[in-house]
């Protein structure tokens, strides 16, 4: 069983430039680091630096890492696939897309392909990472210059919602694909 589970997982990442998913693996690991640890603070605007945790400081050290990689992951995907694959909206282009919907409102689960539902959907989960990463390293960089940071702190926690969403959603596709390939190599 075990290694039909590496045989699944190697079928869902094939398409993938070898680098491009340790890249993935590496975001995956400090994502649910990060959604883990959020678990465990109270950080609020008004929290003395003195008073967070050391849960908190992994937290942020974590995060500002995270934005890191998250730049260099998106550059990396992004200039191998473009917007005309990951944002094919921006330019007005719904076709794939509604192909795709209308193949799931059939119960059927659509191949991925430049332009589509799954392209779309991570090029969507790519901006939510920037945004996370984002608005909280500039909330670290504001606090720590002692300015008010209230704003950017609820900014950041609502940007999180949006990557827990993509993360839950990008996570239990990825198992639907896996179950169906599953399915069909019984």
């Amino acid at each position: 069983m075990l290694n039909q589970l590496k045989s699944g997982l190697k079928v869902l990442f094939e398409r993938l430039p070898r680098g491009e998913v340790h890249f993935h693996h590496l975001i995956l690991l400090l994502v649910l680091g990060q959604l883990l640890s959020s678990f465990f603070i109270h950080i609020h605007a008004d929290t003395p630096w003195s008073q967070i945790t050391a849960t908190g400081w992994y937290h942020m050290v974590a995060g500002l890492t995270l934005t890191l990689f998250a730049l260099l992951f998106f550059a990396k995907v992004y200039l191998r696939r473009g917007s005309q694959d990951l944002y094919p909206w921006l330019g007005g282009h719904w076709q794939q897309i509604i192909a795709d919907l209308k193949q799931l409102k059939a119960m059927r689960l659509p191949e991925p392909v430049p332009g589509g539902l799954a392209a779309t959907v991570e090029g969507l989960g790519l901006l939510a990472l920037l945004l996370a990463v984002a608005t909280g390293a500039l909330w670290f960089v504001v606090a720590q210059m002692g300015f008010d940071s209230a704003l950017l702190l609820s900014i950041h926690k609502t940007a999180v919602g949006a990557i827990e969403l993509y993360f839950y959603g990008h996570g239990g596709f990825a198992l639907l694909h896996l179950l169906h390939w599953w399915r069909q190599q019984g």
